[in-house]
């Protein structure tokens, strides 16, 4: 794939090869915990075929990443043997969550979701998709970070996930629907990203489609340059690159900017630590435990 920026964020459906660490770790899923996410393909006017998954959340409702559908002129959804039409419904591109439609679906099991805010760093999530249009498949891991960016809060964890799970379901240990996955760096390691489902909603959903559609809301704000992406998104490309100088500049800032939230501190100190920097490390180490505390 032609990455739109060097070397920091791979999206999902577009990986060549499979992840080292989700092979090891995905596992086929039991049935009660895919019983809300199907297998997604898009196609687009030159025939070109994507593979994403989708999650359903209402009576004929799926909710999915827009980047696996956005430029599709006919989307299904499958289970088994069975292929069902579905249409876009509301539409945030910026934000890369898209409502899809599908009558077919009014009676079929959904996702139950969870009460927003519950979920808190350290807690065990699954993640749940067909990877390369395969086998259902769910891998565990942490939830490592949460941070903002605009409406959508979005999940750092360390549950891995790979090609054609983009648009998947991130549970936690209850079998709640937490999240939407959505994209990873190219390094692996503890840097998968999900968009949580805070205020998802019609009305929201709604409000965000009428965003004029200007050169910056054509693309998800993770698919943006480096420069122009968030200070999180920065800080952890940095860090998968093991380029600590530049993770302390970007840190710094972070921290200054956005200092209540534990993530930015947690970067700092991974920063100084790297860089032997004991005492600045010890400090702002003891910044992030004492605001995880609250």
């Amino acid at each position: 794939m032609k990455m739109r920026f060097p070397g920091l964020i791979a999206v999902v459906f577009g990986l060549a090869a499979a992840s080292a660490e989700a092979s090891e770790i995905a596992s086929p899923a039991p049935a009660d915990t895919g019983a809300a996410v199907f297998k997604l393909s898009a196609r687009d006017g030159t025939g070109r075929m994507k593979f994403g998954s989708t999650v359903l959340i209402g009576p004929g409702r799926l909710l999915t990443t827009c980047h696996v559908v956005r430029d599709a002129e006919s989307i299904q959804v499958h289970r088994g043997a069975a292929r069902l039409t579905a249409k876009p419904d509301f539409v945030d591109i910026e934000h890369d969550l898209c409502m899809l439609s599908a009558p077919d679906l009014l009676a079929a099991v959904t996702a139950e979701v969870a009460t927003p805010g519950e979920l808190k760093v350290g807690d065990e999530v699954l993640a749940v998709g067909y990877p390369r249009g395969g086998k259902l498949a769910v891998s565990k891991g942490r939830l490592k970070a949460l941070h903002r960016y605009g409406a959508v809060r979005v999940l750092q964890v360390s549950a891995p996930f790979d090609y054609g799970q983009s648009g998947g379901a991130l549970f936690d240990i209850a079998g709640r629907l937490v999240g939407i996955t959505a994209f990873r760096t190219l390094f692996g390691g503890d840097f998968h990203f999900a968009l949580a489902l805070d205020g998802i909603n019609e009305q929201e959903l709604k409000r965000q489609a009428t965003v004029p559609q200007s050169a910056g809301h054509k693309m998800a704000f993770w698919e943006r340059a480096a420069h122009a992406q968030p200070l999180f998104l920065r800080a952890a490309s940095h860090e998968a690159n093991g380029d600590w100088k530049a993770l302390l500049g970007v840190a710094q800032q972070w921290t200054a900017s956005d200092g209540t939230n534990s993530a930015s501190w947690l970067a700092l100190w991974r920063a100084f630590s790297s860089l032997k920097r004991d005492r600045d490390a010890d400090l702002a180490l003891l910044r992030a435990e004492a605001l995880n505390q609250r």
